[in-house]
């Protein structure tokens, strides 16, 4: 064995068969270049730009004290979990199931392609255009004035419980029936 307790100043190249212990500090000053796996039993801490031509694996957790840029796609095998806010400033495409815990806010025009299915109340604060059928399984009620534009065909009967107002002509086809008084202000033609 050799012991050196001194400096060793070496101008050339320096060429180990065997392990090396190096029991203090190890400066480099130009570039070093590992032909096999380099391992490191202590904290590593890496002070310039890492540069990795490779797949990176980390068996445990990641802490990154600022920015991630991912040039790339991003594969991810598991949960992911953003304790705050999260900003795309793109589409978000999802092919599975998507659950929310809390309140969804669309800043913008939303568009649904599918059914949608609302288990609880629908409050909608500016006008609603349907561009095709409005089915209503149960009963609609309406706090304030219904205006239908175009004809309307009722299959069954109408209840009416206040007053009822027709501006223009009313056409019965079949028999009809009053069970209380009718006034009429107007000629009646029969």
């Amino acid at each position: 064995a050799t012991s050196l307790e001194g400096a060793v100043d070496l101008n050339s190249t320096l060429s180990v068969a065997g392990a090396t212990h190096l029991k203090a500090a190890v400066s480099v000053g130009g570039n070093a270049v590992l032909g096999g796996t380099l391992r490191v039993a202590g904290a590593t801490s890496l002070e310039g730009a890492v540069d990795l031509n490779s797949t990176l694996t980390v068996a445990g957790a990641v802490s990154l004290a600022s920015t991630l840029s991912v040039g790339g796609a991003a594969h991810f095998a598991t949960t992911v979990t953003v304790v705050g806010a999260t900003h795309l400033q793109s589409t978000a495409s999802i092919a599975g199931n998507t659950v929310l815990g809390g309140t969804l806010r669309v800043v913008g025009a939303t568009s649904l392609e599918g059914a949608v299915d609302l288990n609880s109340t629908l409050t909608v604060a500016g006008a609603v255009s349907l561009a095709s059928t409005l089915s209503v399984g149960g009963a609609a009620n309406f706090a304030s004035t219904v205006t239908v534009e175009g004809a309307t065909h009722l299959k069954a009967a109408v209840s009416v419980g206040g007053a009822a107002h027709f501006a223009s002509t009313v056409t019965v086809a079949g028999a009809a029936i009053f069970e209380g008084a009718v006034s009429v202000s107007g000629a009646v033609n029969i």
